[in-house]
């Protein structure tokens, strides 16, 4: 009994975190809406902030993932690169999603950097904003087939 209940807190562990993810996300996608609302509470430090933040957060939850995959292949006698190996698009937006947040924090800070130095940011910006409008869409995708593939997995 005792191990069915850990099976299933380790297997649910990524979907927990991806949900707690998709919530900070989201809050850190409206930004710009409060920002322009009320200016004084949402400064562009505490943007900076949160994106990194949510960047390492989100680099767990994936890990968190490939670690439960490894788990489940264990418990169903497969090897190691079965466990490691995505085997659904669910399984392959993760990093590829992983990767465009990378991207979009990366290009964030070059807008910083930009403004700071009293260049041109627009592009950079631009970027930025652009690659946080298609990793809302990949996420929805991801968290929808990632809802599907629970029921697949338990």
């Amino acid at each position: 009994m005792v191990v069915g209940f850990l099976d299933d807190m380790i297997l649910l562990a990524h979907p927990i975190g991806a949900s707690l993810l998709l919530y900070w996300f989201y809050r850190q996608y409206k930004w710009k809406m409060k920002r322009i609302e009320n200016p004084d509470l949402f400064t562009l430090e505490n943007h900076v902030k949160n994106g990194r933040l949510l960047a390492k957060f989100a680099t767990i939850v994936v890990a968190i993932a490939f670690a439960a995959n490894v788990y489940n292949a264990h418990i169903h006698q497969q090897s190691l690169l079965q466990g490691l190996t995505p085997n659904s698009l669910h399984g392959w937006t993760g990093p590829l999603g992983l990767v465009l947040l990378w991207c979009m924090v990366l290009w964030g800070e070059s807008a910083l950097k930009q403004k700071e130095n009293g260049e041109s940011y627009q592009h950079s910006k631009s970027k930025h904003s652009r690659a946080a409008d298609f990793i809302i869409a990949v996420m929805a995708i991801h968290a929808f087939l990632g809802f599907l593939y629970v029921f697949v997995i338990i």
